[in-house]
């Protein structure tokens, strides 16, 4: 009860700093473990590398040494030596790396190292490894160390905490009996059970590691880039759900697309403010640094800053839905399009049949700009289909790093949609059972009730 009581407790203190660069536009596809310093991913785009730098994170770290060139999807991703050089030269950013002589991180030499470097280098760190997996394990091991070691270090995790961490952010790691073994090694506390059967069941997350679990069957991102979608669909995933507002929005065809994140301009300046956001001047004025050199864009770039990112479906104006519909449906990924600003309980209710066909197909990922709408939705879905609480809703939601407060608007419709469900007891409520398991269960526990002895 008391180590329950120690998760929920550094998940208010993280709600409480407000910082979270898991939630910025640029930087979505960052996996914030525990701790405002700490965030961990896979293996690193050029961009990816330049949107770290411009988001805030002052250092990277990678526990995996890519010496060749490698692809997520059909986009080509570089080697570390590469990855070190944009890092360092480009977007202002410190780096290390484990050495050749360590060769797993899963090793009292990989914490000791780690925690060695944790020392030196500036923080928010980016943690990266191939597919997210060995990253969040080495800042795990690394808090779990130094919980063991040092009275005053927050966030202290013990043995629940650390596979409790993991599991919540997809990562079975009480699957693996060495992981196990050095986990009761650095505590002094039994070994886990091991376990057979994994909780995210998505064979190949690695493929599409930006995507962040909340259940075997809903998965949250931030803008899905045109050449990630055969990332996701080789990774598994069977749907694809998009948060973001359309070209326009009815009744009277507004003009609603949302802004396209550009390197070395400001987020959240507005699409359609002061002649629109991607006006020559505009963006003139909305440079994050105007000291960049133009090779920080490309080689072959006239400017120090990009006016159009036709990879994140973006057009003259901004994000343009059509064309990431076109896309998808080229795919064959089926698609669904729930645009809102601000998710209620009727918006939910409106779509929740079409969700669950979505669901029919398999892993769906829902997605919005930063995925912070995304995650609700996929919230609201695993609870309302698999009888869940907003108590555990608003858990998942802080372990994953989106941290609703209470009371807030997110936390309220949480509430009015998972608490009212009442799964095995009708009477108590007006709405239908989420789902046909429930049905099930209900049939089962009344044949039980009549004939079981």
């Amino acid at each position: 009860m008391l180590r329950v009581f120690l998760v929920l407790c550094v998940v208010s203190s993280i709600m409480a700093t407000g910082l979270n660069l898991g939630q910025e536009a640029k930087t979505w596809w960052t996996k914030q473990v525990y701790s405002t310093h700490y965030y961990t991913t896979g293996r690193l785009s050029e961009r990816e590398v330049k949107y770290a730098g411009e988001a805030g994170f002052k250092s990277v770290f990678g526990v995996t040494n890519h010496t060749t060139p490698g692809r997520i999807g059909d986009e080509p991703v570089p080697t570390t030596d590469e990855i070190k050089q944009i890092a360092t030269e480009l977007a202002g950013l410190d780096f290390d790396i484990f050495p050749p002589e360590i060769t797993t991180y899963k090793s009292m030499e990989a914490i000791e190292y780690f925690t060695a470097a944790v020392n030196d280098l500036p923080k928010p760190m980016l943690v990266y490894c191939t597919g997210s997996y060995m990253s969040t394990g080495t800042v795990l091991l690394y808090f779990l160390h130094m919980t063991q070691n040092e009275p005053s270090f927050e966030p202290k995790i013990y043995t629940e905490q650390f596979f409790q961490i993991g599991r919540a952010m997809g990562h079975d790691f009480d699957m693996e009996e060495d992981l196990i073994e050095l986990v009761s090694e650095i505590t002094g506390e039994p070994p886990i059970e091991l376990r057979k059967e994994p909780n995210n069941e998505v064979e190949y997350y690695y493929l599409y590691w930006h995507a962040k679990f909340v259940s075997s069957d809903w998965f949250v991102a931030g803008q899905i880039r045109e050449g990630h979608i055969s990332a996701a669909l080789d990774g598994g995933y069977k749907a694809i759900v998009n948060n973001r507002l359309g070209v326009t929005s009815p009744p009277d065809e507004t003009p609603s697309q949302e802004e396209v994140t550009l390197l070395n301009i400001k987020d959240y300046t507005g699409t359609y403010l002061e002649g629109g956001r991607q006006s020559p001047d505009r963006l003139l004025e909305t440079r994050l640094d105007p000291d960049k050199p133009n090779e920080y864009i490309s080689p072959e770039s006239e400017t120090n800053f990009e006016d159009r990112n036709p990879g994140e479906f973006g057009d003259d104006i901004g994000q343009n839905e059509d064309d990431e519909r076109e896309a998808m449906q080229a795919s064959a990924l089926p698609y669904l399009h729930m645009p809102f600003i601000q998710i209620t309980a009727e918006i939910f209710y409106d779509y929740v049949d079409e969700l669950e066909a979505a669901s029919q197909h398999g892993p769906v990922i829902v997605h919005c700009w930063v995925g912070y709408r995304a995650t609700l939705v996929a919230l609201l879905a695993e609870g309302y289909f698999n009888c869940r609480d907003s108590d555990w809703a608003m858990t998942q939601a802080g372990l994953m790093g989106y941290h609703y407060g209470e009371g807030s608007d997110e936390h309220k419709v949480l509430q009015e949609v998972l608490d009212s469900m009442q799964c095995l007891d009708t009477s108590k409520s007006d709405k239908p059972l989420p789902h046909d398991v429930y049905r099930i269960v209900l049939m089962a526990a009344v044949f039980l009730r009549l004939f079981g002895t």
